[in-house]
């Protein structure tokens, strides 16, 4: 998904919770930045970042 995609994304979805379902490569211009984006929310963050969610909410059921 392409940074600016993902922005519009986080200003339409607002400070709802999300649990970040599908999460995708994120680019800039054609180019990786090595970050990953939510395709629900917007979220972009490191993939670490996503794996360590993904990771609390299955110890937490």
């Amino acid at each position: 998904m392409q940074y600016d995609e993902g922005l519009a994304l986080r200003k339409e979805w607002g400070d709802k919770p999300c649990s970040h379902p599908v999460v995708v490569k994120e680019y800039y211009l054609g180019s990786n930045t090595g970050d990953r984006v939510c395709t629900t929310c917007g979220l972009s963050a490191s993939k670490e970042h996503f794996d360590k969610l993904a990771k609390n909410s299955k110890e937490t059921k």
